[in-house]
Order: structure tokens, then C-alpha cells, then sequence
């Protein structure tokens, strides 16, 4: 649409993954946890990603606050990622939060201890203004955990029926669907359930596949 290239001059190809579905069956999760600087008697809500505007955390915060006052939840968040660009501003909605003692910046960490953050997670949000994919909710599902997103841009495409989805300028209705997924064990069940079998649609043989199509069409004249 932005540069008039023709459609038949587009080849979409998928992403997958970094984990498979039985990532964590042989390792110890107790141990993992152990490395992790944050105490799991706690449950919480995990955003994965880098910490920039793009990604909405400002309105996460805001969402979460509002959890803990209208609700007096005793979740925590956690936000898994490193500091991008224009960072301060996010950092700055954390400090004035009166719940910051909740919300822990965990930074970079290592595949496995990601994935237990995942696995251990109440709910996954994910309310980024914009994505080309969104590679996170797919990771988030694939491990078991239900997934909150936007309905911006590509999210939808990729989770469809398995995600429960969010305006993202709308914190107060952030807060609300939130609430209902950690409130509701059948819902957060279902969503898990739905995430798991939607996950499986993406592989890295399937990437490959696209891959391969879209180069014979090249080389085709496509």
C-alpha cells in the first residue's frame, strides 16, 4: 500500500518458535527459577520484549495499577527485556506507580529462564501498538500460557481464536480483561488449550517451505 508494490510481487512467509512444545520436560525448573531475581510464591503478569514505545508499556502499567486498586489483586509484573530506544518515559510511569514495588524489570535473560518465566506466568500481555508478527505470543502459547494481545496489525492474524484481545490505548479495559483471565480458571484453561493447538500451525519446516516457494517464484519470473 506505502510503496505500489503489486501483490503478486509479495511473498508473506511465517515465523516459529525459539522453543518446542516439550522445551522445559527435561529440565529443572526448580533450579532455573533459583537463577531468576524474582520470588515465584508470588503469581504475576509477564510482558517479553523489548522495553520501547512501540511495545505500550506505559498503558500496562497504568492497567496493572488499576488492577491493584479496583481489584486488589496480588499479582505482580514482570517485564522480561532489554532497554530499547526512548525508554526513560516507561521508567519514569514505573517509579510514580504506587504499586512499583510489584513491578520488577527482570532485563536480558537466557532462552531457558525465559521460557520458565513463561511457563509460570498467570497471564501473558502483550498490547504492542504494532508488530510484523509478534513472535512473542507464539513462544507464550507454544509453552502454555494464555495469551492477552492487541488487536493491532499482524496479532490477530497470528493468534486469532487463541488470544483474548485489547484496544491498545484502552488501559481500563487492559485491566478488565486481564482480570477475567486470572479470575476465571475455565477461561484461562480454554485460552491455554486454544494456544497450544494454534502454536502448532507454526514450525520452522514451515518457514523453510514458504522460504523455498517464494525463491522457485523468483527465479520463475514471479
Amino acid at each position: 500500500d506505502y510503496f505500489g508494490i503489486k501483490k503478486d510481487k509479495i511473498a508473506i512467509t511465517s515465523e516459529a518458535s525459539r522453543y518446542d512444545f516439550d522445551y522445559l520436560e527435561n529440565k529443572n525448573i526448580d533450579n532455573i527459577k533459583s537463577t531468576i531475581p524474582y520470588n515465584f510464591t508470588q503469581p504475576y503478569i509477564l510482558f517479553v520484549s523489548t522495553i520501547e514505545p512501540r511495545k505500550n508499556i506505559i498503558n500496562l502499567v497504568k492497567a496493572f495499577n488499576l488492577l491493584k486498586k479496583k481489584y486488589a489483586i496480588n499479582h505482580h509484573l514482570i517485564l522480561v527485556g532489554q532497554k530499547g530506544w526512548n525508554y526513560e518515559k516507561i521508567f519514569a510511569e514505573i517509579e510514580n506507580s504506587d504499586f512499583k514495588q510489584d513491578i520488577h524489570h527482570l532485563g536480558y535473560l537466557s532462552d531457558e529462564k525465559v521460557a520458565v518465566c513463561y511457563h509460570l506466568a498467570d497471564v501473558f500481555v502483550y498490547p504492542s501498538f504494532y508488530e510484523g508478527f509478534g513472535l512473542p505470543i507464539l513462544e507464550a502459547m507454544t509453552l502454555g500460557t494464555p495469551v492477552i494481545t492487541s488487536n493491532t496489525s499482524s496479532l490477530p492474524e497470528v493468534a486469532q481464536e487463541a488470544a483474548l484481545y485489547v484496544a491498545p490505548d484502552d488501559y481500563q479495559n487492559m485491566a478488565v480483561v486481564i482480570y477475567q483471565v486470572i479470575s476465571q480458571r475455565d477461561l484461562r484453561q480454554e485460552l491455554i488449550e486454544k494456544g497450544k493447538q494454534r502454536a502448532k500451525l507454526y514450525s520452522w519446516e514451515r518457514v523453510a517451505q514458504e522460504s523455498i516457494e517464494a525463491y522457485n517464484g523468483i527465479l520463475k519470473g514471479g
